[in-house]
């Protein structure tokens, strides 16, 4: 999914499609946590790896929801060697919790 920079640009059900990816991928609890990490790193990214530490969470089950995450557009992973990388996209979030979220969708 790519970045929508306005919301105003989409039909009606595109909207409702839209805001209902994300807030599906932002409606779970690991999901939150894993952002916050993200959020709280110095550089602002983290490696699986390290998510796998601060979660305590298997790799299988860490990136079943790094997934949920990416295609949601809400992460970014960057491969640096043999380990990824996530980031968050602030672009997409301004987009989310923007002021026309949800009272201003019509």
């Amino acid at each position: 999914m790519e970045l929508i920079k306005s919301i105003n640009e989409l039909g009606e059900d595109e909207v409702l499609n839209f805001y209902e990816n994300m807030f599906n991928a932002l409606a779970d609890k690991i999901r939150l946590k894993i952002i916050n990490e993200i959020s709280k790193s110095p550089n602002k990214y983290l490696c699986v790896c390290d998510l796998e530490e601060k979660l305590e969470l298997k790799q299988s089950k860490l990136s079943y929801h790094l997934k949920k995450l990416v295609n949601a557009n809400i992460l970014i992973p960057e491969k640096h060697g043999t380990w990824n990388y996530y980031k968050i996209n602030e672009e997409q979030i301004e987009v989310v919790l923007s002021e026309d979220t949800c009272c201003k969708i019509f």
